[in-house]
Formats: structure tokens, C-alpha cells, sequence
């Protein structure tokens, strides 16, 4: 492919950014903007438009809602441990296996929930399992 001569004027701003650039890395003028021609170009025939202010704002305020969200989840969670460990007393010894095994079947009766409400589409807090099943280990219930 032969270049041809084309002659292009930038606002001096552009121009001196442009001139930092091609410095910073060690390259012509002309190569920085031909990428940036190659770039643009290549982005419009791929139909992907650049992101407008007002989209960019946009999305901002969707990522600043979702880091709020996050420590809200996160002070909550904190703060239902630091209650579950305030309001329950370490077990005695010879209930701690007896435990571990109602502990076990329990949470993989929590993951089973996770997964049918994930599933379903439908919100954790509005989930409601098909009927309550008690499932005993050593006389005692879950």
C-alpha cells in the first residue's frame, strides 16, 4: 500500500497533545494519528459509536449504585455475624458432632434453595420452597 500526502490542520491543543504523544513513544505525528484514524474507523464500520457524555454519566452512576450496594451488603452481613456470635453460646462438647452433621445437611439444604431460586428467576427474599422438609440426624431435627 503506498501513503499518499494529505494535509491536515489541528487545532493547536490537539496538535501539541499529538507532538507529547508521538514524543512519549518514540514515533512520528503522523503515525499517532493515522491509528487514531485506524481506530475510529475501524470502530464506525464495526457499528461500535463512542460512548457520549450524557452514556458515560449514565454508566457512572450505575457503577457508583452497584459500590453502594456492595457495602451495603457487606455492613449488613458484618453486622448479622457479630449478632449471630453475641446471641449464641458455644456448644458443649458432646453436642458439637450432633451439630456438625445438622450444620452440614442444613447448608446444603441452604445451597439447594440458592440454586432453585437462581433457577426460577425469582428473588431470594420472595422464594418460598415448595413445602418444609425436617430431616432428623441422631433423634434430632434440623
Amino acid at each position: 500500500m503506498q501513503a499518499a500526502a494529505t494535509t491536515v490542520y489541528l487545532p493547536s491543543e490537539l496538535r501539541a497533545k499529538v507532538a507529547r504523544m508521538a514524543d512519549a513513544q518514540g514515533r512520528s505525528a503522523s503515525s499517532v494519528i493515522v491509528e487514531a484514524v485506524r481506530f475510529r474507523l475501524g470502530r464506525q464500520e464495526q457499528g461500535i459509536e463512542p460512548l457520549s457524555r450524557r452514556d458515560i454519566a449514565r454508566l457512572e452512576s450505575r457503577i457508583d449504585k452497584v459500590v453502594r450496594d456492595g457495602a451495603l451488603i457487606k455492613e449488613t452481613l458484618l453486622l448479622f455475624v457479630r449478632v449471630w456470635l453475641e446471641h449464641n453460646p458455644p456448644l458443649e462438647e458432646h453436642l458439637e458432632a450432633s451439630a456438625a452433621a445438622s450444620a452440614a445437611a442444613r447448608f446444603e439444604r441452604f445451597l439447594d434453595y440458592i440454586a432453585n431460586s437462581i433457577d426460577s428467576g425469582r428473588s431470594l427474599a420472595h422464594f418460598e420452597p415448595d413445602a418444609p422438609q425436617v430431616e432428623h440426624v441422631n433423634g434430632a431435627a434440623l
